[in-house]
């Protein structure tokens, strides 16, 4: 069944696309150091700002409902709640929009990573959203996009040449523990839960495809999430060694 939620995605979807447009003339118009960025570097910018917002509604969403939502627990396989589904509805919009935004600006934004990511998280919010399955999870992944303000941040930062300052530094630990944290030690808590749902009462009413989109969703993902953990440690790791130099 789905449901009449669903609407909310257009209007995120034009909601993210006029802060983009809007965003982008502004700050040509008003910031002179953004407008001697090259054009190129503008557009990555911008993208990112949006992302940062995207990234910073949803984790205080998720954080909100983990803390105080205690149905989610009393029902961590199937669950709804108005919270969840705007959130997950404002993602979707939200991914409608980048991926459009990679097409259009293809020869800047396109990535493949990125759109392997925005497939398999438009399909968890899709199911998150209308059925309300594996409830529990789909929160705890939400927010791994903490970590996504301080990756942007880092980028922002080496666009304005503050690679050498100290700000650039702690950005890059707190970039490093706040990804490790809920990309990759989320993971323990996500497996076991899923592992857990095989003796619920509502396990069998799941019907198999859906159990087959969350580990066919999840896998990807989370190996995803490894290998970009592990290019934030190369990064990391290079830049104390050269300090200690």
């Amino acid at each position: 069944m789905i449901y009449d939620q669903n609407y909310q995605i257009i209007p995120f979807f034009f909601l993210f696309t006029i802060i983009f447009d809007s965003s982008l003339r502004l700050f040509q118009k008003y910031w002179k150091d953004f407008g001697n960025l090259d054009p190129h570097v503008q557009i990555q910018f911008v993208s990112r700002v949006v992302s940062c917002i995207n990234a910073l509604v949803i984790t205080l969403a998720a954080a909100y409902v983990l803390l105080t939502d205690d149905k989610l627990y009393a029902n961590k396989l199937v669950y709804t709640s108005p919270i969840l589904t705007i959130a997950y509805n404002l993602v979707f919009g939200y991914l409608l929009y980048d991926f459009l935004c990679m097409l259009w600006y293809r020869n800047i934004l396109f990535d493949w990573q990125f759109v392997l990511h925005h497939l398999v998280s438009s399909i968890a919010c899709f199911i998150s959203t209308n059925y309300g399955y594996f409830a529990f999870i789909a929160a705890i992944r939400s927010l791994s996009e903490a970590s996504t303000l301080f990756v942007n941040m880092r980028w922002f930062l080496l666009s304005f040449n503050k690679k050498n300052t100290q700000i650039y530094s702690i950005n890059g630990l707190v970039a490093f523990i706040t990804f490790g944290l809920v990309r990759i030690v989320a993971l323990i808590p996500i497996w076991r839960s899923f592992f857990q749902f095989f003796s619920f009462p509502q396990w069998n009413s799941i019907h198999f495809t859906y159990k087959l989109l969350c580990i066919g969703t999840s896998v990807p993902l989370d190996m995803l999430n490894i290998y970009w953990f592990y290019r934030i440690c190369s990064i990391v790791s290079k830049t104390y060694k050269l300090k200690t130099v």
